[in-house]
């Protein structure tokens, strides 16, 4: 009896240890990695993406107490390397900040950063604008020696309207957006802007007018043929439901700012998609497809869900679950794609103490199966 009894033990553990994206075929995707940030773990960053080079910002992490963040780490995907560039000449670290990448009419593309909370729950609305073929001579605060570190970060225009958290950022065709998040004053925002770097100091934000936004703050946003997909986040203390769809090359009218749908249970007559609801997520696409991935519904989360846009009932596109992330669950991390077809997640938080943030990354190929793995 006693070792029909060990047998079954022995069955559940192996089962429940290998109940995961890899041994199921309805399943698809691959995860691989990780690697690892050559700092300190952090929730909160932000991040850009220029020339397939991925850019983490900022963030809160813990050393020896909480910590707010104003170091820039780059990111290769040809070398899976890490390299440290200039620190945003802020007076005070953040986190919940926004970050996106715009290119002026000289070509050059930049990252821009700004926003977000501090110690204290203090709020922000400056910005800065990063060059990475710049090159900044800094001095460690506690060695003494100066470091030659990549870009140049100088300061921008500051954010319209209130210190603000918790924004989306995206581009379009070379023009950077920020939209949405938390102010003190007004609660959740559902304004958003665009920046034009070639515009004089002063007037590089302008209104994006003729859209009517659904009030959201920890949103995710993923970019399809050039239209923006906004979803999650928290709206009057929940979360938010409202999926929106942004085409900047619509001049006005209802497909300018499109509500794909308010439920995706009643949309898809199945409370499976109510899973897709959560704030803090990583989202990128790939190939045509959005991907959401972690975040916080009830708890951290590691699922990846995938949309499939213009198809489906009423072409509102069709979510579909994949291969579940492979790192541990976390919430306020970052999620970017390269031209590879590659998408990646990272960083991260299971909390605001010590040892409950990230600072691995993790890479994720949609089409490919865990068993046809080059590696195996």
């Amino acid at each position: 009896m006693r070792k029909t009894i060990s047998s079954i033990m022995l069955a559940l553990c192996v089962s429940f240890t290998f109940y995961n994206c890899e041994y199921r075929d309805d399943l698809v995707g691959n995860w691989r990695g990780p690697s690892y940030l050559n700092s300190n773990g952090r929730g909160g960053a932000s991040c850009f993406v220029i020339d397939d080079k991925a850019y983490f910002v900022g963030g809160r992490g813990y050393i020896k107490s909480e910590a707010y963040f104003l170091d820039t780490w780059q990111f290769d995907p040809k070398y899976n390397s890490w390299s440290q560039c200039a620190t945003v000449p802020a007076e005070k670290g953040r986190y919940y900040g926004v970050a996106f990448a715009a290119t002026g009419a000289d070509g050059k593309t930049k990252g821009y950063y700004g926003t977000g909370m501090g110690k204290s729950a203090e709020l922000f609305k400056d910005f800065y604008e990063f060059d990475p073929e710049g090159t900044t001579t800094e001095t460690g605060s506690t060695t003494g020696t100066t470091k030659e570190l990549i870009g140049k970060w100088t300061i921008t225009d500051s954010l319209p309207g209130e210190p603000i958290y918790g924004m989306v950022g995206f581009s379009i065709k070379g023009v950077g957006y920020v939209g949405a998040g938390q102010t003190k004053n007004q609660g959740y925002a559902n304004t958003y802007y665009s920046y034009n770097p070639d515009k004089p100091a002063g007037e590089k934000w302008q209104k994006v007018e003729h859209i009517n936004p659904a009030k959201r703050c920890f949103g995710s946003v993923f970019v399809i043929d050039d239209r923006a997909y906004i979803v999650g986040g928290l709206t009057n203390g929940k979360e938010a439901h409202a999926f929106e769809r942004f085409d900047p090359s619509v001049d006005a009218g209802d497909y300018r700012w499109f509500y794909i749908t308010q439920d995706f249970a009643d949309d898809y007559r199945n409370s499976e998609y109510t899973k897709v609801y959560r704030q803090q997520a990583a989202a990128f696409s790939i190939n045509g497809r959005g991907y959401l991935c972690c975040g916080l519904y009830g708890g951290a989360k590691s699922d990846v869900w995938e949309y499939i846009p213009y198809t489906g009932r009423d072409n509102m596109g069709i979510w579909t679950e994949v291969c579940s992330f492979e790192g541990s669950p976390r919430y306020a991390c970052q999620g970017f794609a390269t031209s590879y077809g590659v998408g990646y997640v990272g960083t991260g938080m299971i909390g605001t103490g010590k040892d409950q943030q990230y600072d691995d990354l993790w890479e994720f190929h949609p089409n490919e199966d865990y068993e046809d793995r080059p590696d195996r």
